[in-house]
């Protein structure tokens, strides 16, 4: 099961011995799909990506990272080094932010921005698609815009931001289609810097779209478990999620892991 138009919230069971968490489906004799605390943390890319955040921010997310084994941490670019020298020799990966937050700069500037992040070490790029572009009908230009920076990158994952919010379901499904022919690994909802947050039905919509043939990321308004273990069933593979509540959703699913 992917979706349901009228679902009305997962049935989560506790299953103690694995520390795992159960995403129940109403269909009667499928197997629930079980996502282990480690499962957990390894979709979700933590960030500290707003305008004021300081060193001890960064510092802050280094820390995390560590404590709770997350797949991959971002900040804003002057802190790229930062990342990448804390975790040489670590699992944890480094993810870098394209053309953040608007998507709007030219596009030599985006493909600078992703040569210089690759020779920093940085191991992810998520860029943000040219909106307005979009928008605008100007396909071929959001084409050679995603192109020029995939160039850059070396062949390492590639998440392409679409900003769903400010989107139609057509745009929407115009933007997935050009992401699926861009070599990019990933579709991803937003920023998390849009006044409303990625919802179900933008889910539903990318989910459609690509069939599978490329991965979703899930951003921008991701802050509690439900919401995660509904869009993790819909079909999303990664989520950004802000420090403060990937901490909050990783201590939720502990709690629920024990049982009554």
């Amino acid at each position: 099961m992917l979706w349901m138009q009228d679902w009305r919230g997962p049935m989560i069971h506790s299953l103690r011995a694995r520390r795992g968490i159960g995403i129940m489906s109403s269909e009667i004799g499928e197997a629930p799909v079980v996502l282990t605390r480690n499962d957990i943390v390894r979709i979700i890319d933590i960030s500290v990506l707003q305008t004021n955040n300081t060193e001890e921010d960064v510092k802050r997310l280094i820390q995390v990272a560590r404590e709770y084994k997350f797949i991959c941490t971002f900040a804003l670019p002057c802190w790229s080094a930062m990342l990448v020298k804390a975790f040489e020799n670590e699992e944890t990966l480094v993810g870098a932010p394209i053309g953040f937050p608007t998507g709007a700069e030219p596009t030599e500037v985006k493909a600078f921005q992703a040569r210089l992040a690759y020779e920093t070490g940085c191991d992810e790029f998520d860029m943000v698609m040219n909106v307005g572009w979009l928008k605008s009908g100007r396909f071929h230009e959001v084409e050679s815009d995603i192109a020029a920076v995939y160039k850059e990158i070396g062949g390492k994952p590639l998440k392409v931001i679409v900003e769903a919010m400010y989107l139609s379901d057509g745009e929407l499904v115009d933007a997935c289609k050009i992401v699926m022919g861009s070599g990019a690994e990933f579709v991803k909802s937003g920023t998390g810097w849009a006044r409303e947050p990625t919802e179900y039905r933008h889910i539903e919509t990318m989910a459609k779209t690509v069939n599978g043939k490329i991965k979703i990321k899930a951003a921008g308004g991701v802050r509690d478990f439900d919401t995660l273990l509904k869009m993790r069933e819909m079909g999303v593979s990664r989520f950004g999620i802000g420090l403060t509540s990937a901490i909050a959703i990783v201590k939720e699913a502990d709690l629920r892991a024990k049982g009554p």
